[in-house]
């Protein structure tokens, strides 16, 4: 596991420590992408760490996963998304939102098998939905995503939502959809191309958000 203050350290550097996916938790086909979804490990890790995980802030705040493991080591979130939420670390929980993993708190993200799979959205999601088999595993994904929601929708007084309207902020949408819940409560940092390119753009709407 790793900490806030861990986390900063390396944000601060230049360290680049990144894991290689291993093969059986690579996604390479459309029918190894629903297979994953029922992998042991990762099925072991959503419900005995995602699903009960005790919320530490007030305020959750979400990301996206990235495609360098750990999540840290990637250029969106050490140049991007964690560069803007640094000044906050001590006011929020983190979750990235996954495929396969669901829902990921961030302290996990440098512990298996979170920092060994790799799931390309761009090759077995986004364009290819037209495909039975990716349907079928974004269905898995909105239900893992909406079943972590209904449970902590409550838990946390504030939700912010940092994700690319393309994808991820799309299977969160219909999450919230199918959990139930008020997405009124749910805000939206936009972005403007990657993330690494939209740090002004979301300090300045992270600014207004935590000044409330």
């Amino acid at each position: 596991m790793i900490t806030n203050d861990e986390l900063k350290k390396i944000l601060r550097s230049r360290e680049r420590k990144r894991k290689k996916p291993i093969p059986e938790l690579t996604v390479n086909s459309f029918e190894k992408g629903i297979q994953i979804w029922d992998h042991p490990d990762v099925l072991h890790f959503f419900n005995e760490r995602a699903m009960t995980w005790i919320p530490q802030k007030r305020t959750a705040v979400f990301l996206p996963c990235s495609a360098h493991k750990p999540y840290f080591y990637s250029q969106s979130h050490s140049k991007g998304y964690l560069k803007a939420l640094l000044p906050y670390f001590d006011e929020i929980d983190i979750q990235v939102i996954s495929e396969p993993m669901g829902v990921v708190p961030y302290c996990y993200s440098n512990t298996y098998p979170v920092d060994s799979y790799d799931y390309n959205p761009n090759d077995y999601f986004i364009g290819n939905l037209r495909n039975p088999k990716s349907i079928r595993s974004r269905d898995i994904f909105i239900q893992r995503v909406a079943r972590w929601i209904k449970k902590y929708h409550n838990l946390y007084e504030r939700k912010l939502l940092i994700l690319p309207a393309i994808w991820h902020l799309k299977i969160f949408k219909k999450a919230i959809q199918v959990a139930k819940v008020d997405k009124q409560e749910y805000q939206i940092v936009r972005l403007r191309g990657r993330a690494h390119i939209s740090v002004d753009y979301m300090n300045e709407q992270l600014a207004e958000f935590f000044k409330r």
